[in-house]
């Protein structure tokens, strides 16, 4: 950890509101993109730097829980740029555009290495899949409204009001402008920042068009009534607009333009709901698709399962390939639009269930493979549980959190299975983040041996409980 090499203070001594400056070396990247440095005993997490730097720090908040910005860079690393984004400091998005792109590329694969060693898995990355134009690639997108639009500011529920972002897709950095036009002229009320959009991109790369989910946020409530209609309305007026919902207390209401959305993805259209999770990146995400299928390797006639499915991506392709596939989704409308596209693609043969994966996880057929795509929270503890026991032979795992993978990993290595293949798509430029495939493979013996372990200490466990029983009625 980086140590304070000199610092001056200003401001009112002892006060929460005084400013503290420090020069300190900075040391390696955490998990989460900043650097902790320790001055005068206490650890302070420190964003906008770079492994090696010196630089100049300004303290500020609590003096238990200070936080540190940049104020001045006195030894920049050679991989520091100028950010594109005007309000880089205060906005919570892009937290590494400091970073050339090669260079976030090479310290994520050292942040990657570090947690899997830490796990005491293999520190192999077998490959790593960048984007040939890092900026301009998000295709989901939360803006803020109220008096005006715009991203909400890093640890704070203020607006950083946007007329562009550099990292949306152009149709999302349009819309940014066309909301603050509206709000300029009062089209849109002043929702006082309690009112979210979400956008989506649908459609294809030849024709996208924007889907909105208007969504209330700190005790706001939305209905579907005539002034919201009309205020859908407005909002379908502007560029690339598809169509206008809102979020209800009973689910997802339907306002504006047209029903149903489609993603065009390896050229065949996939269902795609208002609200429902998919993926950011549109550019990426075909050759994720492709090489997790590859190492899925599903054969006609196989059973197959794709667990934390959304609207079912990997489902779809791995049942077009003739496996016999059960999609587990927890949410009823993304598993409505799965079916959907089974429909559309000639699939009935598909098993969509709405329940959580803990849930359906000890329900499923016997399987051949399973693919799982959890949140950034990983997989749940009863679900890793059942597939350490029980999991089939081959098992995909596809992950948004380095953290969250490499302790699910451990758990699996040591419940018999071999970790094949890791590989990283970097889903998230200028950002700490970046998006994981691996494969896993296990024999029947290891299964077997697994199960035995697990049956000796359950015994170990019992007798000892019986053991502490007694001891306790005899005294």
């Amino acid at each position: 950890m980086a140590r304070a090499q000199k610092a001056t203070r200003s401001g009112a001594g002892g006060s929460s509101g005084a400013a503290e400056r420090v020069d300190v070396q900075l040391g390696r990247f955490g998990a989460d993109g900043t650097i902790m440095v320790e001055i005068n005993g206490r650890r302070v997490p420190v964003e906008g730097g770079i492994t090696g730097e010196v630089v100049r720090l300004t303290l500020t908040g609590r003096r238990d829980r200070p936080h540190a910005t940049v104020q001045t860079v006195l030894q920049p690393a050679p991989d520091r740029v100028t950010p594109r984004c005007r309000v880089i400091d205060i906005c919570g998005g892009c937290e590494w555009q400091h970073i050339n792109h090669a260079d976030q590329l090479r310290w994520k694969a050292t942040i990657v290495r570090r947690l899997l060693g830490a796990q005491r898995l293999p520190t192999r990355i077998d490959a790593v899949h960048p984007m040939a134009d890092p900026w301009a690639y998000r295709i989901r997108a939360q803006i803020a409204l109220g008096a005006e639009a715009g991203f909400r500011m890093r640890r704070s529920k203020e607006i950083v009001p946007l007329l562009t972002c550099p990292v949306a897709d152009p149709r999302i950095a349009r819309l940014l402008e066309d909301l603050n036009r509206l709000l300029r002229l009062k089209r849109l009320p002043d929702y006082r920042g309690r009112a979210l959009l979400h956008v989506q991109v649908v459609g294809d790369a030849t024709q996208p068009r924007l889907q909105l989910l208007l969504e209330g946020v700190d005790g706001l409530r939305f209905t579907a009534d005539a002034t919201l209609r009309a205020i859908a309305d407005e909002l379908l007026t502007l560029r690339s607009v598809e169509s206008v919902s809102v979020q209800t207390l009973d689910g997802v209401v339907h306002l504006a333009g047209e029903a149903a959305s489609v993603v065009t993805l390896l050229g065949r259209d996939v269902a795609l709901p208002p609200g429902a999770f998919f993926q950011s990146n549109w550019s990426l995400l075909p050759a994720l698709l492709e090489r997790a299928l590859h190492l899925a390797a599903v054969q006609p006639g196989e059973v197959a399962a794709d667990i934390y499915g959304g609207v079912g991506v990997f489902g779809l392709f791995m049942a077009a390939a003739g496996a016999q596939v059960t999609l587990v989704e927890i949410e009823p409308g993304a598993v409505a639009a799965a079916q959907t596209t089974a429909a559309a693609w000639g699939i009935d043969d598909m098993t969509c269930l709405a329940a959580s994966a803990a849930d359906a996880i000890t329900t499923l057929p016997v399987l051949d493979v399973a693919l799982v795509d959890p949140p950034r929270t990983g997989l749940d503890e009863f679900t890793t549980a059942a597939l350490c026991d029980d999991g089939p032979p081959r098992l995909i795992y596809v992950s948004c959190s380095p953290i969250t993978f490499a302790r699910d990993a451990a758990r699996l290595v040591r419940a018999g299975y071999v970790m094949e293949t890791y590989e990283l798509f970097d889903f998230y430029p200028q950002t700490v983040h970046i998006e994981g495939l691996a494969s896993f493979t296990r024999s029947d013996k290891a299964r077997e041996q697994h199960r035995e372990r697990r049956a000796a200490e359950a015994a170990e466990a019992a007798e000892a409980a019986a053991a502490a029983a007694e001891a306790t009625a005899e005294a």
